[in-house]
């Protein structure tokens, strides 16, 4: 009895509740099935959202699974304040999967941030918030790791605030070679498209930042970003001039590329950054694993 009470405290926690969207995701044949998931699930009210998500679950390879959404979505419609939780964690899914492999996939960390961040407190307030967040990056997180956070939540700002998708980010971050400088990149956009300045005036700015660090790069990033800018699109063609520019620029850094375009696992030696963008088949999920050592 103690052991069942034991489990179902420890379904309520938000790393209970990531673990299991985590593990629901990678139990599907493809990831535009959870991507569904997750839309059925934000739409659709608690006492009905079983009876509605049960086909994803007929296609998951972990039948246990359903079971324990049924005693978390029990949960939710007797606990407004867990039912709080668990949407937040769901919405925050694809961020959250960011930050854990920021993380390296370390337990104790990702729990402490998703602590931080309070997710099981729909009233904390931005100021409190953010006070967890700077003393997690602090106190737990080594320079590294905090490094990696910080471009986390860069790209997810320029994601929210200029549309950049996760190709863009990751062919301009490989462009650069240099967190720092990518993360200065991006805060520059976000900055001056709040400030409504031409194009070229932004352009200014950046090329200033990129020559006088890495002015060998300028040209390929200088074009690069007036593609992304026109706003017609980048297609694969173009995707791989840029890669092949990186592979050469980049080949004495032995920065490995394991794939292009949609789905890029990039790994530096280097810098001891890697990322892996959304929007992955299972079989690439296994392969992120391996790269990263997980």
């Amino acid at each position: 009895m103690n052991m069942r009470k034991n489990k179902n405290v420890d379904q309520t926690t938000p790393y209970a509740i990531y673990g299991f969207f985590r593990s629901f995701r990678e139990s599907l044949p493809d990831d535009s099935d959870f991507s569904d998931f997750i839309s059925t699930l934000t739409i659709t009210p608690m006492k009905a959202v079983v009876e509605n998500v049960l086909p994803f679950f007929r296609r998951s390879s972990d039948p246990s699974l359903l079971t324990n959404f049924q005693v978390m979505i029990r949960q939710a419609e007797q606990n407004s304040d867990f039912e709080s939780t668990f949407m937040r964690v769901c919405d925050a899914i694809d961020m959250l999967e960011k930050v854990e492999l920021a993380l390296r996939h370390d337990r104790r960390l990702m729990d402490g941030y998703l602590k931080a961040m309070q997710f099981d407190n729909a009233s904390a307030s931005h100021q409190q918030v953010w006070s967890g967040l700077q003393r997690f990056l602090n106190e737990e997180c080594d320079l590294t790791t905090k490094r990696r956070m910080e471009r986390v939540f860069a790209e997810q700002k320029a994601s929210d605030e200029l549309g950049l998708n996760d190709d863009v980010l990751a062919t301009a971050h490989a462009l650069i070679g240099d967190d720092g400088l990518y993360i200065q990149l991006l805060e520059t956009l976000q900055l001056n498209n709040r400030q409504n300045l031409p194009w070229e005036t932004v352009i200014t700015r950046i090329q200033r930042t990129i020559e006088a660090n890495k002015p060998k790069v300028w040209p390929m990033l200088r074009r690069f970003l007036d593609d992304v800018h026109s706003g017609r699109g980048i297609d694969e063609l173009e995707y791989n001039l840029y890669w092949d520019y990186i592979e050469n620029e980049y080949a004495e850094d032995e920065i490995d590329i394991e794939q292009r375009l949609a789905n890029i696992a990039l790994d530096s030696e280097k810098d001891g950054v890697s990322v892996v963008e959304p929007q992955q088949t299972q079989e690439q999920r296994k392969q992120q694993r391996e790269v990263l050592g997980a």
